[in-house]
């Protein structure tokens, strides 16, 4: 697909933690290679480890109110740090992968993290998610080292990269 699709973003709250789950849960067996964490590790959760892992803002993309897409911001917290946080937790099913939810997604990440006067966005990601690198460097991610082998998983190894976007002051 190549069509704008909009899509409603909306920030979760620790009540949307029925959302959160099945969107993170879907992510995590739809998606494996992706992922730091596992599935089995997050399906044993209880409610209140879901809702604490909200702590950190998650944006959640929904097509008639569907969720089918998220991407969350991990800030910083020592105060030499502040300027700076992590894109984490990326995801957008395949069948709306093309379709600028992923850019609405990460406008609305940017946009969150410049109103908490963040000055540098960073991220990590499989050196094998060609797709994915493509995408972030359209954007104007850079690529600001490579971590050997820094991903295991499923009998395979593999280059993470970081990757970090400066945003306006």
């Amino acid at each position: 697909m190549s069509t704008e699709q909009q899509a409603v973003i909306r920030l979760l709250t620790p009540d949307d933690v029925d959302i959160f789950r099945r969107i993170r849960l879907e992510a995590l067996s739809q998606e494996p290679l992706s992922f730091a964490s596992v599935y089995e590790d997050w399906a044993q959760l209880s409610d209140e480890e879901w809702r604490q892992h909200l702590d950190h803002p998650v944006f959640i993309a929904f097509v008639d109110e569907e969720p089918v897409g998220m991407m969350g911001v991990k800030f910083q917290r020592p105060s030499r740090f502040s300027h700076r946080a992590t894109v984490i937790g990326v995801y957008v099913r395949k069948g709306q992968r093309g379709t600028g939810m992923a850019r609405q997604l990460l406008d609305h990440v940017i946009q969150h993290a410049s109103d908490h006067r963040v000055q540098q966005l960073e991220l990590t990601v499989n050196a094998q998610n060609s797709a994915a690198i493509r995408f972030y460097q359209h954007l104007g991610f850079t690529e600001a080292g490579r971590i050997p082998n820094g991903f295991r998983g499923f009998g395979t190894e593999a280059d993470e990269l970081i990757m970090v976007l400066r945003l306006k002051a």
